[in-house]
């Protein structure tokens, strides 16, 4: 909401000359909200400083006008000079984000600063941020948090939010009475999706709160109804396991394909899973590459995982192992231990119809043993027993197999125990 200034008091003499002389009255306050983009202009050049502030908005964001932040850096600096605190936190991001000019960080700390300490609450989030950050300031957590406390306490959401993800990553904040808990619940309630996500994940995981697995499905619900998708994602996979709430599939399936519409890429993984195992739905292949396309575009390593495999395998795609090595090594990088896996093996056997590189498939086997993948450890301790383009070593092929036995393997604990029996005489 923008700060408008009272209308200065007239005196009676003004008031008695103007009625002499049949001057106009003053138009009423124009409503900044429902006015039209020619109305606030003409306001604005007319010098009313609000409809100045509302009409830098509307040409930063793009409503009812085409975007225009060169502009709307004027008028957001004329409101701004009028005391229209709201302006000055608009044009401090404008210079931090480098849109309609030259970017200039100092300069956009010193007008968070100023909005700040007029008592404008995003100003003072805005300006904590690059203090927490040591962005064009000196890095300053203590004061950032003093920021954040002040704008939190004036009911600004990602000031509560940034609180409460400090206090969750140990950070000391003075007179921080609610907690992590308490801070994303205050954010959550001011509406930021992404605090009511991580309200859940503190439920779902009992870290500083009771473990209950029913308030976290309540709290990544809202998270989804406010917009953040890994709210979806991970009410969606309570759904899916009926941890917390009954089990529901089709809900399931619909809040991932939600988040996957939205971009998210964990979202569309999910997906991909439940359309290749037909899991609450008809298995479909194809339908399942796609979604996994798409989650592997996004960043997504079991994405990528699940395409590469089915690549592989030629399932539901045309075979194309060069391709599944691609994206295998990207998922193994992204620390997925079955894409390691599986590039080994692609670089390793002679089946996969590629040139072979067998130290580097050593490197991709043992990436997925330390991920703890047990087939790459029993892949890997395979190719130590037998001396595949490596001296033999008993040792560590039998050290492997036990790894594997750790992981709850027993195939390894078997190979691990014949391997160790004493050879016959």
């Amino acid at each position: 909401m923008r700060h408008m200034l009272p209308p200065a008091p007239r005196l009676a003499a003004w008031a008695l000359a103007a009625a002499a002389l049949g001057c106009r009255k003053a138009p009423p306050p124009l409503d900044l909200a429902r006015a039209d983009v020619p109305a606030l202009r003409a306001a604005c050049d007319r010098g009313d400083a609000p409809a100045c502030g509302a009409l830098g908005e509307r040409l930063e964001l793009g409503t009812g006008v085409a975007r225009d932040p060169v502009e709307a850096r004027r008028r957001y600096q004329r409101a701004c000079d009028r005391r229209v605190w709201g302006s000055c936190t608009h044009l401090g991001w404008l210079n931090e984000s480098g849109l309609g000019g030259a970017q200039d960080a100092a300069r956009a700390a010193s007008l968070y600063r100023r909005a700040c300490d007029a008592g404008h609450q995003r100003g003072c989030t805005n300006l904590g941020w690059m203090m927490e950050n040591g962005a064009s300031l000196p890095r300053d957590v203590p004061g950032a948090i003093e920021r954040y406390q002040r704008a939190c306490a004036g009911d600004e959401a990602v000031a509560c939010a940034n609180l409460g993800r400090l206090v969750s990553d140990g950070a000391a904040v003075p007179g921080a009475s609610l907690g992590a808990q308490g801070y994303f619940d205050k954010a959550c309630r001011l509406g930021d999706g992404g605090s009511c996500t991580r309200l859940g994940w503190i439920f779902e995981e009992g870290r500083g709160a009771p473990r209950d697995l029913a308030q976290a499905a309540a709290a990544y619900r809202r998270g989804c109804d406010r917009g953040d998708l890994r709210g979806c994602v991970n009410v969606g996979w309570l759904q899916q396991n009926g941890a917390g709430v009954p089990r529901d599939l089709a809900a399931a399936r619909a809040l991932y394909d939600r988040a996957c519409t939205g971009g998210n890429a964990l979202g569309c993984a999910n997906l991909g899973t439940l359309y290749e195992q037909g899991i609450g739905v008809a298995a479909d292949l194809a339908r399942a590459a796609g979604h996994y396309e798409r989650g592997c575009a996004e960043g997504n390593a079991r994405a990528c995982a699940g395409l590469g495999s089915m690549l592989q395998e030629g399932r539901g795609v045309a075979r194309d192992a060069a391709r599944a090595l691609t994206l295998d090594v990207r998922a193994c990088e992204g620390g997925n231990a079955l894409a390691c896996n599986n590039a080994g093996w692609l670089l390793s056997e002679s089946a996969s119809g590629l040139p072979l590189d067998p130290a580097r498939a050593r490197t991709l086997y043992g990436r997925g043993c330390e991920l703890a993948n047990p087939t790459a450890c029993n892949n890997l301790g395979s190719i130590y027993q037998h001396g595949r383009d490596v001296p033999p070593d008993r040792a560590r092929a039998e050290a492997l197999y036990n790894t594997a036995c750790n992981y709850g393997d027993p195939n390894g604990c078997a190979l691990a125990r014949a391997l160790s029996a004493p050879a016959p005489t």
